[in-house]
């Protein structure tokens, strides 16, 4: 999925917000894999960004925490709205 993707999905400002951070950390992890790779290759590369990689992961799973509520918010004040 996209950050554009998320412009046809029926989601609320909020929650489309969220999940598009979520996106861009997503291409921040894919992308120091990509300048790790100019020096080393295999399992050497999560090794180097172990660290790096682990706090974008945490990161990542409070964002969802906050798309998550979002959603949840949204859809217990639902009244024949279909935006999540």
């Amino acid at each position: 999925m996209t950050i554009e993707d998320l412009k046809n999905v029926k989601l609320s400002p909020m929650t489309a917000g969220y999940l598009a951070i979520y996106i861009k950390l997503s291409d921040l992890l894919a992308e120091a894999a990509e300048v790790t790779e100019m020096d080393y290759s295999g399992p050497t590369v999560d090794e180097v960004n172990r660290a790096f990689n682990s706090a974008l992961d945490k990161v990542q799973d409070e964002v969802m925490k906050l798309a998550v509520m979002s959603m949840t918010e949204n859809l217990c004040t639902l009244s024949n709205n279909t935006e999540l």
